[in-house]
């Protein structure tokens, strides 16, 4: 495996040592591990986490590089929010739901905090094409982003926050209220 063939085979900014051994089949995977190495050293290729590498760090999109670090996931909370733009603030890390555990991870391209939710609440999401309109993310839709933010935020009252919910559908919020608790669904009322 040669950079330019590299390049050539893998079609997206970030991707995968498994992407590395789909697409080379050939190739032993220790020699694609020692070729990754010497493209790194190189500076022509960039690790973001141990199987995970991307050839631009200034071209990553941070909603693609979430869903490619932990999955299933989806981008909920205050980065879904900010996305559709209910929220003025823009939130220093990336927020996304899991039905796994929660989990909190660092990288040099930023933060990402994951957080586990009741995988009969897991759903109401809609897959997104990246800025590199290579590969897709998961985002939640406005609906389910404002149900997971009071949920998981333990939220009591939408009057004090700084939420713009015009655009919010009633009907959509009554398809995606039915799992969650009382508490929340009094919210609506």
């Amino acid at each position: 495996m040669k950079y330019l063939e590299l390049l050539d085979t893998i079609k997206t900014n970030v991707f995968t040592f498994a992407d590395l051994v789909k697409y080379f089949n050939g190739e032993d995977d220790g020699f694609l591990k020692t070729q990754l190495h010497r493209f790194i050293k190189k500076r022509l290729v960039f690790q973001i986490k141990r199987g995970i590498y991307c050839f631009d760090p200034k071209k990553i999109d941070q909603f693609e590089l979430a869903s490619y670090l932990y999955q299933p996931s989806y981008i909920s909370l205050e980065s879904a929010l900010h996305y559709y733009g209910m929220i003025p603030d823009i939130p220093q890390t990336v927020t996304s739901i899991s039905p796994v555990t929660t989990k909190k991870i660092r990288t040099q391209f930023g933060n990402y905090f994951y957080t586990k939710i009741k995988q009969d609440l897991f759903y109401g999401y809609e897959s997104v094409a990246s800025s590199s309109f290579s590969k897709h993310y998961q985002i939640a839709k406005k609906e389910k982003a404002l149900l997971d933010f009071i949920y998981i935020r333990k939220i009591k009252s939408l009057d004090d926050l700084r939420l713009d919910l015009d655009g919010i559908d009633k009907k959509t919020i009554g398809r995606y209220i039915k799992n969650y608790p009382g508490n929340i669904v009094r919210l609506f009322l």
